[in-house]
């Protein structure tokens, strides 16, 4: 039985590599313009109320006149992670990372394509001896004037799961009364810069970012990421088709034996067992997202994201928070910032890491 799941990675491995500098489409769109609609849906999706995203109003006595996309809005678009050759093998998925660079903001109204091409394919092992397999996916995307607003790189980590073996074991968190009330204080601390605005000169570096909380991770929260990017699957005999055109997007359901989109795992204690987690965790993809208010609401109304490179290094499971901290770690030439920050989580451990550019204006 061993001898068959390893020559079934290996064969995953040599088609996986096959399709490296090809471009690789593993799903459709879910927005293509960026509607006030698609917009406010998104935001609050990821947790994130900035009045510059949801509220007209506001946004009309703004710089920008019109309400802006969120910067991760991208995610959307086009998800920006390929899994290698879509073919039924015993591995597991965990997104190692996602990296974005914005060229121009987003407005609603704005009409958005986008491309996806498999740019790298390889191997490590860790300490333990697992086999690890890196699929890094580059990610374009276009306004309707055929400008490119971003270009994301996200990276997947494929690995054996072995039997019911879990690749992450520990205790789910309990909060009690005093515990809750220090997270609704955290709440209610967090800052926005908003219509004050932040200038370059007046930046230093060392300057910490000011703080925010997310989580506790509930249920609630991942499907309203899922519905943030969109219906996440089909069901029934839509579903279990498109699933035979790219089971490396399905898990086996434990009991009955059937596969389902490995998307409803955030929603099943039983179903994250059998991704190998002691119960349902979030997607990589939404810890990148969830860290964007982090910069956005420092930067203030008149500040630009240029880029943001957020890691996962540790999961995000059922019931953990995350703090996001950070500070400016430089200053370029004129206009740019770069933020270091971290994201620790209820146990101290440092479950995130990052760094950023943003673009301040200059007085005068």
């Amino acid at each position: 039985m061993a001898n068959d799941a390893e020559a079934q990675i290996e064969e995953f491995i040599a088609r996986s590599r096959e399709l490296t500098g090809k471009e690789v489409r593993e799903r459709g769109p879910w927005n293509n313009e960026a509607s006030a609609d698609a917009i406010r849906h998104f935001a609050y999706g990821i947790d994130d109320d900035n009045p510059l995203w949801v509220d007209p109003d506001y946004a009309a006595k703004t710089p920008h006149k019109k309400l802006l996309a969120p910067p991760a809005f991208f995610v959307s678009v086009l998800y920006p992670i390929l899994h290698g050759a879509p073919m039924a093998a015993p591995l597991s998925s965990l997104i190692g990372g996602v990296e974005f660079e914005w060229f121009k903001p987003v407005y609603e109204g704005d009409k958005l394509r986008a491309s996806s091409v498999q740019k790298e394919m390889f191997e490590k092992t860790n300490k333990a001896g697992r086999k690890l397999i890196f699929v890094i996916g580059e990610f374009t995307y276009w306004n309707g004037e055929d400008e490119v607003v971003a270009r994301a790189t996200g990276t997947m980590i494929r690995t054996l799961q072995e039997g019911t073996s879990l690749l992450y074991d520990r205790e789910i968190s309990y909060y009690d009364e005093a515990a809750m009330e220090e997270i609704e204080a955290a709440y209610r601390a967090e800052e926005r810069r908003g219509g004050e605005t932040r200038y370059w000169e007046d930046v230093s570096v060392g300057d910490e970012v000011p703080a925010i909380l997310r989580g506790p991770l509930t249920i609630g929260d991942m499907v309203a990421w899922n519905a943030a990017l969109g219906p996440s699957y089909k069901a029934g005999r839509l579903g279990y088709l498109d699933i035979l055109k790219a089971p490396h997007n399905a898990v086996i359901t434990p009991k009955i034996g059937i596969p389902v989109k490995n998307s409803q795992q955030h929603e099943d204690f039983t179903l994250a067992a059998g991704r190998g987690m002691p119960g349902p965790f979030d997607n990589g993809v939404m810890r990148f997202a969830w860290s964007t208010p982090f910069i956005t609401n420092w930067m203030g109304d008149d500040g630009f994201l240029k880029r943001l490179n957020c890691q996962v290094r540790k999961p995000m499971i059922y019931g953990d928070t995350i703090r996001y901290t950070g500070k400016v770690k430089e200053k370029g030439d004129g206009d740019s910032v770069t933020i270091e920050f971290t994201g620790v989580n209820q146990l101290g451990e440092t479950a995130s890491a990052g760094d950023s550019e943003v673009i301040l204006p200059a007085k005068g």
